[in-house]
């Protein structure tokens, strides 16, 4: 068994699926292919090195890694670039992930939790992250930002607010089932004592999800009509998912089907908390006080 750990961390290290934001449509298949190709390269060098120090030990449980070879192999990837950065590597005590299906109201959710539990830091929302300059031009390049970058970016983020004592919020994150994996090894890594994560996650049924989203669309353009018209205020992004019935119904599905799967692994690290989140805003308000004021009463 020894013998074997290695062997499965090294293996699916080199041939690690990346799950991709695929945030530019138009890029090159061939381009993607071949960028792709002399990035497995390089990583099954560094695989080697990797199970050659036995970096993957801290995350060995009864002989078992405590997670699946590709996310240990991500996770001390991106330990290794933080670690390079920061003299020392803090974390909040509280790390909440918010996450929820398209028309769920994150954002007016997300300040109820906010009040709920006492935090006054305003969120880390992830989509924030990605739009940097340095991100948006790989984008526009036709590149994929993947699971690695995203953690990096998250994680990092969550260091720099190491002050803040009662907790900060993620917004956006995990997304996928590696995502998730790399959560819970943040907390393996840093030690349950030391890092408490909460998981809260908003739910709405597809009929809900999908005149919310429209309904979100027909009030930014009437809201940038009236800011061309008066030349006052500032324009609003609407969305593709908020204008198409089917791209909306198509974003709803890949929630359900995808992200909903990877962030019930967030059970294994976190309280995790399933919330309804239809219905007026007082009644969402009052599910959310409920569930979390013995959160609350924690810190």
């Amino acid at each position: 068994m020894k013998h074997f750990i290695p062997i499965v961390v090294l293996v699916s290290a080199m041939f690690r699926p990346s799950v991709m934001y695929a945030e530019n449509e138009g890029a090159h298949l061939l381009s993607k292919a071949l960028g792709y190709f002399r990035r497995s390269i390089k990583m099954a060098k560094e695989a080697v090195d990797f199970v050659h120090n036995q970096e993957f030990e801290p995350f060995v449980e009864q002989g078992k890694l405590v997670a699946s070879g590709p996310a240990v192999f991500l996770f001390c990837r991106v330990w290794k670039r933080l670690v390079s950065e920061f003299p020392e590597i803090k974390v909040p005590r509280t790390i909440i992930w918010v996450n929820g299906a398209p028309g769920a109201g994150k954002g007016t959710n997300t300040r109820n939790i906010m009040r709920v539990m006492g935090i006054s830091t305003h969120p880390i929302i992830v989509s924030d992250l990605l739009h940097s300059p340095e991100y948006q031009q790989k984008i526009d390049q036709g590149l994929l930002i993947d699971d690695e970058e995203v953690t990096y970016l998250v994680f990092k983020k969550i260091i720099e607010e190491s002050h803040n004592e009662v907790g900060i919020i993620i917004d956006g994150y995990p997304r996928t089932l590696m995502q998730a994996e790399c959560a819970a090894l943040l907390q393996k890594r840093i030690g349950a004592d030391r890092l408490r994560e909460i998981t809260v996650v908003l739910l709405v049924d597809e009929r809900t999800s999908i005149l919310r989203q429209k309904t979100r669309g027909q009030e930014a353009i009437e809201h940038n009509n009236q800011v061309q018209a008066s030349g006052h205020g500032e324009l609003q992004t609407v969305r593709a998912t908020d204008m198409d019935d089917n791209v909306a119904r198509t974003r709803y599905a890949m929630f359900r089907d995808q992200t909903l799967n990877a962030l019930k692994y967030m059970k294994k690290c976190s309280n995790y908390y399933s919330i309804d989140a239809k219905g007026s805003f007082d009644e969402v308000r009052n599910r959310i006080y409920e569930v979390l004021k013995k959160e609350n009463a924690k810190l």
